[in-house]
């Protein structure tokens, strides 16, 4: 509720608006609203009249309103900004605007400023004036001001504080609307502090003239940056709120400047809010402030007099911003301009605002303004103040150049260069630069830069800087880059002479850095290179400067400059060799010419290379000289090094001969008449010798040099030394005197002092005196005696090297306590010792070592340690022999050495003693067991098992060297007999002895006399009753027990691999059929058992398996070898005169085999006994032979045959290639008959199938009645065939009976009573055929080898039938005759006709459509059981012939008429949103059904005799097309869609269509029926507006694979895949392409729809049932 005082005020303020109005004598609409129309009229005449008599300022402004373009918006921001809020800022609350835009009706503006007041209502309401003075803040186009809103809107409502007012003005009014209001009485009332202004915008006028109207509001709306907050007082956020239909906020906009810590570092925030998306930005700025005065007035503003008087316009705000990162970074990019509201960017990187002169549109500043002009000194003296500001800060004054305008390369307007040239004025005479690390500054044209030459490594300069005002070098917290900024405004880098300026002063401070040991190399190359420069450039003041300088350090620590009149050198030659230092030569420090460049600078300064031949001439001038006895080692080492390095080889050595070399004592000797050795470390040397003797030796001529001269010599050692010794040092020792009379002093030295290192002393003197040595010395040296291994003193030619291949064969075969004379050479590398072959010493393990090594263990003793080691040893022994060309000189040296030294080891076994024998009393090869030789090779496979030994090479060893005798047969033999009177173990060694027997090579004459000993002698052990040896002809072998009477099976008593033995050795005989035959021949049937002759018969039958047998079966038949099961159940003995049955199928043993005679033997058993019945001929008594059956077809229902794998006809081709390759009779001519008597055949299903087995037995007859047949074959008429209807017997007939049946009826004679048996193998092949895939028909054919033939395969024939076709189930017509005179077609359920996508077998998993082939039809002849082909082109036409060819012209008709259905359908579709709408696809089809639209039905469109899967195509192509065309026709279009992307090889019926007429066929690989890459995503973008793919897919541009599945039938009719393209559609669905199957459906009606499954495989929008993939829909269609 209102209090009584703000009732009171807030109709003070209605009076206050009230009066107003009435001064102004304006009527609102109230007042009007009470008058007639005639009154209204004359009045608003009279008012019209009275304005212009007033004045024309209120209609001008009127006009000016709609003519000039006013940025409302902006003239209320700065209506806003000029308000006062003061009480927003007493409550804490940030002082703002907002604008609502509601539904493009109204705009709502609300402000917490502090509310209306008289003075403000007055303003508004007064023509031509405002409550701000031109003279300041933004001014829009003259004079209209806040009336600007009404160039949108024709009323406004203000309620704010106690008033509540509108202003109205329509377009044509006189304008006194604008400053008359009106009170309105409050609906609400507001929150203060706030300020309420609601647009209501035009809403007359044209649709295309309110468009641009609310697109301008739009425009200025978006026009808003946070920018603009910078340069307005009071303002600090400001929102715009846009609403949709609903009211609800679609989009929102809020700007606000916060000042948060430092009032010239505000930061600006900009949120933004689509469709509930939010984005926010940030950003920093330095602001500077200041005031321009003294300007020219404003030429676009009026000024009232007062203005006028006190120049008001004289001055004006400046303000810089400059952008800033968070952490302080300048943020470098264009800005723009602003006049308190953005103008433009115009090249500067801050924000520039001032009150400028603008051009009408504000699209820039008036730049011939003089106002203007004169701004640009404030701008100028801004930026420097900015720039100082920045210098402040403790990074910024490192970054603040980045502000700076670009002088160069930028095409700034000539207003603008201006305002860049007085800030580069500025800039270069302003100290802004920080010197070094200081805190003074330099002006720009005072700092250097120091380029990357002159600093250091660590950026630091080379050297120092000059002191006090000559200090030029910037701190190094600049960047580079930064200052390369400043290029352009004077800074430049440090010049050459300003660089050796620095130089000098360098070398001239006691810390000098060049002069300082301390500096490194990296540090003196760039250096140098920096003077350097001067050279390379050719700058001549600067070089003669550089040479006056100190830069050339001398090797005595003095440093000079080049100068000076004496020639400096390197300490090096060219070729790098140093210099000694004591030849008078003024050399540069080795050390300076080690950087690249600081030798460069020392070359440029005069320094040279001696000559190596003026050095070496010096050097050998000093020892010339009177002072060459003051050369002490260190200046001697250094004229050997030089010369070393100098020496070539077109240099005489003998130049050198004067040099002085110091002995161990330091005492300088010449290599004239004297003799040097070198101090080498070998142990075996001279001076290593000499001082392990008892006393020194003192030689006057022979020295050892000093050692120092080998610490660090110039080179590697070895060829140090090699250069010594060149100048006569020497190494090696004299082993002979030089005359070579006698040993040498040192060899006599050695000999006598140091006997230990005879040996090592002779090996390191040999190699240098071996030329010198006579014969008669050489013996001198073998003659000396030296210490083998274990002490022993040993001529030295008497000695063995101790080798390692000596030392390892004699640690083989010899043990600890053995001698044998190696010599001791301790731990020495016995290849230096190899110089002892030529002293005598032996080094080679031949034959005689190994001997010797034998020789010493048998002089040991008979029981050796390890005996193993000698069989080793005989191995080597052998290898000796083996191994030589003069192989029968050894063999008689070895054989010598055994027979006299009876060196044949016998080892222990069995607790008998070793002992060493002849070779007289062993045998080779002998059995083990054997007493009367000692067996050598069973002995030792025995004694050394586990040893590893090659036996087979002792054998070659005892047999070829040692001729050892062989075992023979003889020695068996008489073993043998020795056994027969020995019962201990006989049994064990005879099998050994028949083994070793069997072993031995054999011939016809040993053959025969072995058979004779062991018949004479009775040598066959067996222990069978009382009789233990036997002869062969009392034996036999069988490897199966046999009845066979008065014979010794040695099978029972030896294991099988002695059967080759007995019976090919020895003669024994093999249990074969003859002798089983002769055995049942001479049976006494009254004295045997029916068991012994089945044994007898399982025996025989076992023998037939393997082995012929050449007698005849009449005679055994004859006798009573048969077991007959009578029908009583007795089992006797026959003869094959007795007739019976043998049961050789379980079926038929079930029904007969209680009923009639047959042999008593189990099904099974005869099986086993096929080879004895068909060696007996008694196959015809099978039952399967003797057995008839007869199948009879009774009535009942009969159908097709479900399985189209087993329809007979499917296979007629291959049946008809087997029939050709057999050559079956019913083959007539070319075989055309009966190949169309096989694929006009039917195959039928029934249950009324039985059959009658008769078998006649002896007189007798047995019948047996089966309700349940296999098989019925028919050929009376036509050919057919009847299989039971029970899946599981169809299947069994299918694999036996039928094969056989079908085989057999195929290979017959139809003219011959009697038909003859078959090749099995037709049985084979047709079982082959029922049970093959019809795709896999040809393959087996040519995998067995049957032949091909010339009539080609033709489709299989079905029989015409008018549209009334007979139901799937039909009666048989009789129980005998099977099949109509007239053969009938039993027609299938109609189904789905599908695209084909399987082989042909897959497609008859489904129920076919029934067809008829027109091409060709058969005629029945009397005469031919197949009837005659006929082709239609050479017979007359018949009415029949007529019918099919107008059915045909009919169909293709209707089928035309359907493609053009279809297309016109798909094109329909176009009527859709501006994306493919494929969600409501099916509801627009069958929206769009027009009356034109046809009903179409099979037997028109295909003429009902049409094959199956040519129908299917047709149907599959019709689908197509229709996808096709739907998907050309999107709209927006897909870019690049063209008949190349329709890829489907069924696309050729498509051409019936006259628009398709020239497409050609598709003749690449098929991987689907559409494929199209959606390079512009127009086809994505629909699948996910449809929500078919995620919104995620929008930014990608897949791969479309497209399969079609048609049908005419509904949605939900299955359909199939093969199991390939199931896979496929797993594999093609991936993240850059996409599987797509559009399912067309009512195909042949009006309402044709499609359903579209994307990535069926993992959307679950199918169910798939395997195998062969039955597809159907999981949820209805949309």
């Amino acid at each position: 509720m209102y209090s009584a005082n703000a009732a009171t005020r807030k109709a003070t303020a209605r009076r206050f608006v009230e009066n107003i109005a009435k001064e102004h004598g304006y009527l609102g609409d109230e007042d009007y609203a009470k008058m007639d129309v005639e009154l209204r009229r004359k009045v608003e005449y009279a008012m019209l009249k009275s304005h212009l008599m007033i004045g024309t300022s209120i209609i001008t402004l009127a006009k000016n309103l709609y003519s000039k373009d006013a940025r409302f918006i902006f003239e209320l921001l700065q209506n806003a900004d000029d308000n006062h809020f003061s009480r927003a800022t007493r409550l804490n609350r940030v002082p703002y605007v907002s604008f609502h835009v509601y539904k493009w009706d109204r705009i709502i503006i609300e402000c917490n400023e502090d509310g209306f007041s008289e003075a403000n209502l007055s303003a508004i309401c007064n023509i031509g004036k405002s409550s701000k003075t031109g003279a300041q803040g933004y001014i829009g186009e003259k004079g209209i001001g806040f009336k600007s809103v009404f160039k949108v809107a024709w009323r406004v409502h203000i309620q704010s504080g106690d008033y509540s007012f509108t202003l109205t003005h329509r377009k044509k009014d006189s304008g006194m609307g604008m400053v008359s209001p009106e009170w309105l009485e409050p609906t609400e009332e507001l929150a203060a502090p706030l300020t309420r202004m609601t647009l209501f915008l035009h809403n007359d006028g044209s649709s295309s003239e309110l468009d641009i109207q609310r697109q301008s509001i739009l425009d200025q709306l978006c026009e808003l940056q946070p920018t603009m907050l910078l340069f307005l007082k009071n303002l600090k956020r400001i929102e715009v709120h846009i609403y949709d239909e609903d009211g609800n906020e679609s989009l929102s906009s809020v700007l606000s400047a916060n000042r948060p810590n430092e009032p010239n570092r505000p930061v600006l925030e900009q949120s933004h809010n689509k469709n509930g998306n939010t984005t926010h930005k940030k950003q920093k700025y330095h602001v500077v402030e200041s005031t321009a005065r003294n300007l020219p007035r404003n030429e676009n503003r009026e000024y009232s007099a007062g203005e006028e008087a006190l120049k008001a316009y004289s001055n004006a705000p400046v303000v810089l911003a400059f952008a800033l990162s968070d952490d302080d970074v300048p943020v470098i990019e264009p800005q723009e301009v602003f006049a308190f509201l953005p103008v433009r960017q115009v090249g500067f990187n801050f924000l520039i605002h001032s009150d400028f002169v603008t051009q009408a549109n504000r699209e820039d500043i008036v730049a011939t303004s003089p106002r203007n002009i004169h701004l640009l000194d404030a701008l100028a003296d801004a930026f420097l103040v900015a720039m100082r500001e920045l210098c402040q800060h403790p990074t910024l004054k490192y970054q603040w150049m980045r502000y700076l305008p670009k002088l160069s390369d930028y095409p700034w307007y000539p207003f603008w260069q201006r305002l860049v040239e007085k800030i580069k004025t500025r800039i270069c005479d302003e100290k802004i630069l920080i010197l070094g690390n200081s805190t003074n500054l330099i002006t720009t044209k005072q700092a250097r830069r120091l380029s990357t030459m002159q600093i250091d490594q660590y950026g630091n300069p080379l050297f120092d800087d000059l002191r006090g005002n000559a200090a030029r070098y910037l701190t190094s917290a600049y960047r580079p880059s930064d200052l390369d900024l400043l290029k352009d405004y004077g800074l430049r880098y440090l010049l050459q002479d300003e660089f050796l300026e620095r130089v000098r002063k360098d070398l001239s401070c006691i810390t000098s850095r060049m002069k300082s040991v301390e500096t490194d190399n990296n540090w003196h190359g760039r250096a140098a290179r920096c003077m350097n420069l001067s050279f390379e450039k050719g700058w001549t003041e600067r070089i003669i400067e550089t040479r006056t300088l100190r830069l050339v350090p001398l090797d005595i620590k003095l440093w000079v400059p080049s100068s000076i009149p004496h020639k400096l050198y390197f300490a090096v030659t060219s070729d790098g060799l140093e210099i000694p230092t004591d030849l008078g030569l003024l050399l540069v420090d080795c050390s300076a010419t080690r950087p690249r460049d600081r030798k460069e600078l020392l070359v440029n300064l005069g320094v040279k290379y001696a000559s190596v031949d003026d050095v070496r001439a010096k050097i050998l001038q000093r020892y010339k000289s009177a002072k060459s006895n003051m050369i002490g080692y260190k200046t001697s080492m250094s004229h050997l090094s030089f010369l070393y390095w100098a020496h070539d080889d077109k240099y005489s050595i003998d130049a050198y001969t004067e040099i002085g070399l110091c002995d161990a004592g330091g005492q300088l000797h010449s290599l004239l008449g004297h003799e040097f050795y070198l101090n080498d470390t070998n142990p075996h040397g001279l001076w290593e010798l000499a001082k392990k003797a008892d006393k020194f030796p003192s030689w006057s001529n022979v020295h050892f040099m000093d050692d120092r001269y080998f610490e660090d010599p110039p080179d590697d050692q070895d060829r140090w030394e090699d250069w010594l010794m060149l100048l006569g040092v020497r190494n090696a020792p004299r082993l002979i005197s030089r005359d070579a009379s006698t040993l040498s002093e040192e060899c006599q030295f050695v000999a006598e002092h140091v006997p230990s290192g005879l040996l090592g002393f002779l090996r390191y003197g040999w190699d240098s005196e071996k030329p010198r040595i006579t014969p008669q010395r050489m013996d001198d040296l073998k003659a000396l005696k030296v210490i083998c291994r274990g002490g022993q003193a040993v001529n030295l030619a008497s000695t063995y090297l101790p080798l390692p291949a000596l030392l390892e064969k004699r640690e083989e075969f010899m043990r600890h306590g053995e001698f044998f004379p190696f010599l001791d050479l301790g731990e020495s590398q016995l290849m230096q010792w190899e110089f002892l072959n030529s002293l005598g010493v032996k080094t080679n393990p031949d034959l005689d070592f190994y001997l010797d090594i034998l020789n010493n263990i048998r002089l040991k003793g008979p029981n050796p340690t390890e005996p193993s080691r000698i069989l080793r040893l005989y191995l080597r022994i052998y290898a000796e022999y083996a191994n030589s060309t003069d192989r029968d000189v050894r063999r008689d040296k070895i054989r010598g050495f055994f027979d006299e030294h009876t060196s044949i080891f016998i080892p222990s076994l069995e607790g008998k003693s070793s002992y060493w024998s002849i070779r007289t009393l062993c045998l080779l090869d002998a059995p083990i067991e054997m007493q009367t030789a000692s067996p050598m090779l069973s002995l030792y496979r025995a004694a050394f098992s586990t040893s590893g030994l090659d036996f087979s090479d002792i054998e070659k060893f005892l047999r070829d060297v040692l001729g050892i005798q062989r075992c023979s047969w003889e020695h068996i033999v008489k073993e043998l007999k020795n056994c027969q009177g020995d019962d201990h173990g006989v049994s064990l060694r005879v099998k050994v002895l028949y083994k070793s027997l069997n072993n031995m090579s054999k011939s016809a004459a040993t053959a025969k006399d072995l058979r004779n000993a062991f018949e004479l002698h009775r040598l066959i052990f067996a222990d069978a009753g009382s009789q233990r040896w036997h002869s062969p002809s009392q034996c036999i072998w069988s490897s199966t027990p046999a009845p066979i009477l008065r014979k010794v099976n040695l099978s029972d008593v030896y294991s099988g691999d002695m059967e080759k033995f007995f019976v090919e050795r020895l003669g024994v005989p093999h249990l074969d059929a003859n002798l089983i035959y002769k055995e049942l021949l001479e049976l006494n049937p009254d004295e045997v058992t029916v068991e012994h002759v089945k044994e007898l018969l399982w025996s025989l039958n076992s023998k037939l398996e393997v082995e012929s047998l050449d007698a005849s079966p009449e005679a055994l038949l004859e006798c009573q070898v048969l077991p007959i099961r009578h029908v009583g159940g007795q089992v006797r003995l026959h003869s094959s005169d007795t007739e019976f049955a043998i049961v050789d199928r379980k079926n038929f043993g079930e029904f007969f085999q209680e009923r009639v005679k047959v042999l008593d033997f189990s099904h099974n058993d005869i099986c086993r006994l096929r080879p004895l019945l068909k060696w007996a001929r008694l196959e015809d008594r099978y039952l399967s032979q003797l057995v008839k059956e007869t199948s009879v077809l009774d009535s009942g229902i009969r159908q097709r045959i479900s399985d189209p794998n087993q329809d007979i006809r499917r296979k007629a081709y291959g049946l008809f290639r087997i029939a050709t390759h057999f050559k079956s009779p019913r083959i007539e001519g070319n075989g055309q008959g009966f190949y169309d008597l096989l694929r006009t055949s039917r195959t039928w299903e029934t249950q009324g199938i039985s059959k009658t087995l008769v078998v006649s037995i002896d007189g007798e007859t047995v019948t047996e009645e089966v309700d349940q047949g296999d098989l019925h074959i028919d050929d009376a008429t036509g050919l057919e065939i009847y299989v039971p209807q029970e899946e599981e017997i169809r299947d069994q007939s299918y694999l036996s009976a039928l094969p056989k049946h079908f085989a057999r009826w195929m290979m017959a004679d139809p003219t011959a009573p009697v038909h003859k048996d078959i090749d099995h193998s037709v049985e084979a092949l047709v079982q082959g055929i029922f049970r093959a895939k019809v795709s896999q028909v040809d393959y087996l054919l040519v995998e067995e080898g049957v032949i091909e033939v010339a009539i080609p395969e033709q489709s299989e024939q079905e029989e015409d039938v008018s549209t009334n076709t007979p139901p799937a189930s039909i009666l048989a017509s009789t129980p005998t005759a099977v099949g109509p005179s007239t053969p009938e077609r039993v027609a299938s359920p109609v189904s789905e006709p599908v695209t084909p996508v399987f082989d042909d077998e897959n497609r008859y998993w489904r129920q076919e459509t029934p067809a008829t082939n027109f091409t060709s039809y058969t005629i029945p002849s009397p005469s031919l059981a197949g009837g005659v082909h006929v082709t239609r082109e050479r017979l007359s036409p018949d009415p029949f012939t007529t019918r099919v060819n107008e059915r045909q012209r009919t169909a293709a008709q209707e089928y035309c008429a359907l493609l053009s259905q279809i297309v016109l359908a798909a094109r329909k579709s176009r009527a859709l949103a501006s994306s493919l709408d494929l969600s409501d696809l099916f509801t627009a089809l069958v929206g769009d059904r027009t009356p034109e639209s046809s009903i179409f039905n099979e037997y028109d469109l295909f003429g009902g005799g049409m094959a199956s899967m040519e129908r299917d195509r047709r149907v599959g192509a019709a689908g197509e097309l229709f996808v096709f065309e739907l998907l050309r026709s999107m709209n927006p279009v897909l870019r690049g869609f063209t008949r190349d992307n329709w890829t489907s090889t069924i696309r050729r019926y498509a051409t019936d269509h006259p628009d398709f007429a020239d497409m050609a066929s598709w003749t690449g690989i098929e991987t689907s029926d559409i494929e199209y890459k959606d390079t512009d995503g127009a086809l994505t973008e629909a699948l996910v507006h449809k929500g078919y793919l995620e919104r995620s897919w929008q930014t990608r541009r897949p791969q479309y694979y497209i399969e079609v599945k048609s049908t005419p039938g509904s949605f939900d009719t299955p359909f199939f895949m093969s199991n390939a393209q199931y896979h496929k559609m797993r594999r093609l669905s991936t993240e850059d392409s996409v599987y797509i199957i559009f399912r067309v459906f009512n195909l042949y009606t009006g309402q044709i729809g499609v359903n579209l499954y994307v990535d069926p495989a993992r959307m679950g929008q199918l169910v798939f049932t395997a195998d062969k993939w039955t597809v159907k829909p999981v949820f209805q269609s949309r």
